[in-house]
């Protein structure tokens, strides 16, 4: 029988626009809220939005194991 391992997910809302910042330029901006928590993030581009994701979905990986990654 193969073993499996399980993996723990996080799930989100995302909600993202354009946002004009003068002289013709506009910028990414968005909010990201975890669906279970109902916590309420906000980013200004991709960036931000991706490293935002990795420290939470880290963050919930440590409070599971415990603190032991």
């Amino acid at each position: 029988m193969a073993v499996v391992e399980q993996t723990h997910s996080q799930l989100f809302t995302l909600r993202v626009w354009g946002e004009d910042v003068g002289n013709g330029r506009s910028e990414i901006r968005g909010i990201l809220k975890h669906v279970l928590t109902g916590e309420i993030y906000h980013f200004r581009n991709g960036n931000d939005l991706s490293k935002l994701i990795e420290s939470l979905t880290i963050s919930a990986q440590d409070h599971l194991s415990g603190g032991k990654t």
